[in-house]
């Protein structure tokens, strides 16, 4: 336990960043550049071009104004149907047409969809640290077409700014960034780094209303919770462990698993990197 929150906050206080890499957006607190991180070979990810978020609903009409001043080519949507029937993003009029659905449904999302009564019921019984590594392992196995169509539509958008987003900008999203950052040749230490961020940005914003729930709902309610809204180094480690294991290595993992070519990781990082 000691372990790994050392490997954590190690983590978080290594490399600081260049600038600071969030958005300003009332109605979203996880949207992020994923510019700036230095590759193996010296280069840089682009500025303004890849960015990372958790979920649209709640864009007021400043917030759209700012969406539509990154000239997006598209706007990359993991959430399940269900959370899109429920919850569609608000875009401005010119992203409507360039919203592109890649549905995941994990362990993590179908144990948080329950019906609020069916989830209190059940939350003595949740092992929601076990659910998250369990999701993360899933991302990596059961939904590699989902990540597969994920890189064509980056590819596809030629070195345009592309958004990328599901319900917290945590797991999903999480690992998308990940493997992009990865295939961009960003050592796996920044990547971690990168993945951690949430835990600054979406978990921190939510502090206030975890403690008002604290209060209404109880510790216990409020533990779960927070295990499946916060980012561990062993969430994300879980994954790449399983695409090492099944694959031998990441480049393996992108050849066999996601069907691309050292070519391609060449085009893309003449795309994305400077």
């Amino acid at each position: 336990m000691f372990d790994q929150i050392y490997l954590e906050e190690a983590v978080m206080k290594q490399n600081p960043e260049p600038r600071d890499r969030l958005l300003s957006f009332s109605g979203a607190k996880n949207f992020r550049d994923l510019g700036g991180y230095q590759a193996k070979d010296g280069r840089t990810v682009r500025w303004n071009v890849l960015y990372r978020s958790d979920a649209l609903h709640k864009l007021n009409a400043v917030d759209l104004k700012n969406l539509s001043a990154l000239s997006l080519s598209r706007v990359i949507d993991f959430r399940s149907e269900q959370e899109i029937q429920r919850e569609p993003d608000r875009l401005p009029a010119e992203l409507v047409n360039r919203h592109v659905a890649i549905p995941i449904l994990d362990s993590s999302t179908r144990a948080t969809q329950e019906s609020r009564e069916e989830f209190v019921r059940n939350l003595k019984n949740i092992d929601a640290n076990q659910s998250m590594i369990q999701t993360n392992i899933e991302l990596a196995t059961k939904f590699t077409p989902q990540f597969k169509q994920f890189i064509g539509e980056v590819f596809s958008a030629n070195g345009k700014p592309v958004l990328f987003h599901c319900a917290a900008g945590k797991d999903r999203t999480g690992f998308a960034a990940a493997i992009l950052l990865r295939m961009l040749g960003v050592p796996h230490d920044l990547v971690l780094q990168d993945y951690m961020l949430t835990n600054q940005y979406f978990l921190k914003a939510y502090t206030g209303r975890l403690m008002i729930l604290r209060l209404l709902k109880g510790r216990l309610f409020v533990a779960v919770i927070k295990e499946f809204m916060q980012a561990r180094t062993d969430y994300l480690g879980a994954a790449f462990e399983t695409i090492t294991r099944q694959y031998g290595s990441f480049d393996d993992y992108v050849y066999k698993a996601l069907d691309l070519t050292k070519h391609d990781t060449e085009r893309l990082r003449a795309l994305y990197l400077e």
